[in-house]
């Protein structure tokens, strides 16, 4: 075997490592968010083609791995195809299943509104993201309630000009979407990392095709 195709191989074997972690943090990413987000409509879709699709990759960069160690030209061309099937699933979810942050996020504080005479879900949000009801503090006095003083600055009722007046649902709804730029980035890099795993896999599969042809001279 050549050094340059020592080398090949060596870079194919930890570009089907990192594929493999990639997969498996995709499994345990989008397995958490249904569970932290008890299965929201929002997200529910988009997180269950994530598990789908992280499990595809993990099983098959584990094809790739043992395909590169014994130097099957055909395992490598198998892995390489059904990878690259598996990187046009991965951008039409990117496209056709974005996460509706807003509406996650009306859905989350709506959840949280409803169970405030039980837990302190409400007011959690209210301190930690310097807002006040779902849409503002007129909810409360819509609805009959007096204003908690979680909606207010250092939690001090006594100073009016401290209320928040920002609704929680547009405050988190930011949260998310600041959050999801970081989703976007790591998407399209994995979808990069795949792209070059697909060349490096066929280039190798090439030479252990041409390495087969030689050794029958």
């Amino acid at each position: 075997m050549s050094c340059a195709t020592s080398t090949l191989k060596l870079l194919a074997f930890l570009m089907d490592i990192i594929c493999c972690i990639a997969g498996a943090f995709m499994i345990s990413a989008s397995a958490y968010s249904l569970i932290q987000f008890n299965a929201s409509d929002s997200i529910k879709v988009p997180c269950v083609m994530g598990i789908v699709l992280g499990g595809l990759l993990f099983t098959t960069t584990i094809v790739g791995c043992c395909g590169t160690i014994r130097e099957s030209p055909r395992t490598i061309f198998f892995y390489a195809i059904f990878l690259l099937l598996l990187l046009g699933a991965q951008i039409a979810v990117i496209f056709l299943l974005p996460i509706n942050f807003h509406n996650l996020a009306a859905e989350t504080i709506q959840n949280a509104w409803n169970r405030q005479m039980s837990d302190e879900s409400m007011n959690n949000y209210q301190i930690r993201y310097d807002c006040c009801g779902k849409n503002g503090p007129n909810d409360y006095m819509d609805s009959g309630l007096s204003i908690p003083p979680s909606c207010y600055l250092n939690r001090k009722p006594s100073i009016p000009n401290d209320l928040y007046t920002s609704g929680c649902i547009d405050k988190l709804a930011q949260a998310f979407g600041n959050g999801s730029r970081i989703e976007v980035i790591s998407d399209w890099t994995l979808v990069g990392v795949e792209g070059s795993t697909i060349i490096v896999a066929c280039i190798l599969g090439i030479n252990f095709k041409n390495m087969e042809r030689r050794r029958r001279f």
